[in-house]
């Protein structure tokens, strides 16, 4: 049975890079426009936004901040996901950085031994999410024109990720699954490598990722515009929800474009972020190559965090004043003040939280 179900799959696939080939001999321009987009987004917006975020995040793991920051920040993460506490710096660099980080970190966890394998499964389906500055930058006011439709977007996106990932901690607190008390994760010794070979170390698996990223945007972009150019002239939000099938940003910008409500375009909006596209997908199954992290869990909760946040999206717009059209607002004007008061917001979450961590790894020392 397993074995035909494989054998099926990969016929289609073989269908499908078949159908990928010949359109692009027969129609090597739309295949070139396309991997320019892909390529051009790849570059303008990814590769800036998620280089120093990567290099940073494997700094931190290098100088052994999980093994340190583990046992204060294990009451808080226990309780609220059943993690341990070295869990906590997927978690942070996760919702502040952007896909696929979240994916990253927690890999290079489970290569470290902090966590287990089942547990980076649980970690991965509820850390990986739009950045803050994609949201209230490039979404909101760039693609939208509506510098407070971010606040919405940040709710529901970053609200059904945290209610996920308390929902899989519950779950697998009813299974019994065994929590250590304290980390795992063995610190690196300060005199083994110095900072210089560290942070050589940390550049080239940053840009290692970054160019698997890039190859699966332009490899993704080209290949949703091959299969949607049969396709007959479809109604904007059904295209969208098609384009957000395999590449979220084609698909948000083509939303943005569909002159709908925000109190019709929100909710899909947050779906479209919270799915992810088969794009970002295959960009997190590239960070856990290498390792025995299962992605199913991941993939199953996928359809789930879209459901879940174009509900909670929809609650907010009845909720929360906004204007009726999406192009209300100019589009030229960047939200300095929302942007500062968000990126204000998350530093102060993230130190009160190492601030709360490291006092209570005190008192119980």
């Amino acid at each position: 049975m397993l074995a035909a179900l494989r054998e099926k799959k990969r016929s289609f696939l073989l269908l499908l890079l078949l159908f990928l080939l010949l359109s692009l001999i027969f129609q090597p321009s739309l295949g070139y426009q396309a991997a320019e987009r892909g390529l051009r987004l790849w570059w303008q917006v990814v590769l800036p936004a998620l280089l120093p975020f990567f290099i940073t995040s494997e700094l931190l793991l290098g100088l052994g901040l999980a093994a340190k920051a583990g046992p204060g920040l294990a009451p808080l993460m226990g309780p609220l996901f059943h993690l341990p506490g070295s869990a906590a710096l997927a978690v942070v660099m996760g919702f502040c950085s952007g896909f696929p980080s979240g994916a990253a970190l927690a890999a290079g966890l489970y290569r470290e031994k902090s966590i287990s394998a089942g547990q980076a499964a649980r970690l991965i389906a509820f850390c990986n999410n739009a950045g803050p500055l994609y949201l209230t930058v490039s979404l909101a006011t760039g693609l939208l024109g509506c510098p407070p439709a971010a606040l919405i977007l940040l709710l529901s996106h970053y609200g059904s990720d945290l209610l996920l990932g308390f929902a899989l901690g519950r779950a697998a607190r009813l299974r019994g699954e065994p929590l250590p008390r304290t980390s795992g994760c063995r610190p690196l010794p300060q005199e083994e490598q110095a900072l210089g070979s560290l942070l050589r170390a940390a550049a080239r698996r940053a840009c290692e990722n970054l160019l698997l990223i890039g190859a699966y945007m332009v490899f993704f972009s080209v290949l949703t515009a091959l299969l949607m150019a049969p396709l007959p002239a479809l109604p904007s939000l059904l295209h969208s929800c098609l384009l957000g099938l395999f590449e979220m940003s084609l698909a948000l910008e083509e939303l943005a474009g569909s002159g709908l409500s925000l109190e019709r375009l929100l909710p899909w909006a947050a779906a479209i972020l919270s799915f992810g596209g088969l794009s970002v997908q295959a960009q997190v199954l590239a960070m856990l190559s290498g390792t025995e992290i299962r992605p199913g869990l991941y993939l199953l909760c996928r359809p789930l965090q879209a459901f879940l946040a174009f509900g909670l999206a929809g609650l907010l717009c009845h909720l929360l004043p906004l204007p009726l059209s999406a192009f209300s607002f100019s589009a030229q004007g960047r939200p300095f003040s929302l942007l500062a008061a968000s990126m204000l917001l998350c530093l102060a979450a993230v130190t009160a939280l190492f601030v709360l961590a490291f006092s209570l790894g005190k008192k119980q020392a």
